[in-house]
């Protein structure tokens, strides 16, 4: 009995072959080679999903830095224009306030003793400059990227501070009290327009 358990445990099982009849076989098998892809064809599975980007140009890449350095710049100028909306705008209220003081005055039977005549021509003087230097940021910003003209907030903004600039212009004739005032006024609401559109 042991000798039959010993025998079963040494005898090779019935399912496997010998191991030299395994030699001889795999011996007889012929190697099998890895098949080479055809150069020109993916295989079936072989995809990608997105196109490759393409390499990219040296020319497009110095464009591109420029227009953002030319952004960068724009925006920060446009910055600086809004800070010169408010201070322009100030200073206009003030003007106008003491253009209507000096109106009053003179002839309101205020006695016309001039008290308000050299602020008002002073903070006059004070605007036109802020205002200049306010429009110089925005005609000056580069462009880099061109936009088509359309009827929106930056065209009012544009047609408003026109005719607010016009009317500083007309300003300077200080002959005419009447139309002088009527002018400072249509000016201030042209340019609280003109900041409005944009600010709100």
């Amino acid at each position: 009995m042991v000798i039959l358990l010993f025998a079963v445990f040494i005898s090779p099982a019935a399912a496997e072959p010998p191991p030299l009849q395994l030699a001889a076989a795999q011996r007889q098998k012929p190697a099998t080679k890895p098949v080479p892809k055809p150069a020109g064809k993916p295989a079936p599975d072989d995809f990608d999903l997105l196109p490759r980007e393409a390499t990219p140009d040296p020319a497009a890449l110095a464009r591109q830095q420029i227009v953002e350095q030319q952004l960068a710049k724009r925006r920060t100028m446009l910055q600086l224009h809004q800070l010169g909306g408010f201070l322009t705008l100030a200073s206009l209220t003030t003007t106008v306030v003491l253009g209507q003081l000096d109106y009053l005055d003179k002839y309101g039977g205020g006695g016309d003793t001039g008290s308000y005549h050299a602020w008002h021509r002073w903070m006059g003087v004070a605007t036109a400059c802020i205002f200049a230097g306010t429009a110089s940021l925005a005609v000056f910003a580069p462009v880099p990227i061109e936009k088509k003209v359309q009827l929106d907030t930056a065209t009012l903004h544009k047609i408003a501070m026109t005719t607010a600039a016009a009317g500083m212009a007309a300003e300077i004739v200080r002959d005419f009290a009447l139309a002088h005032q009527i002018i400072g006024y249509t000016t201030l609401a042209a340019a609280a327009t003109g900041f409005t559109v944009l600010t709100f």
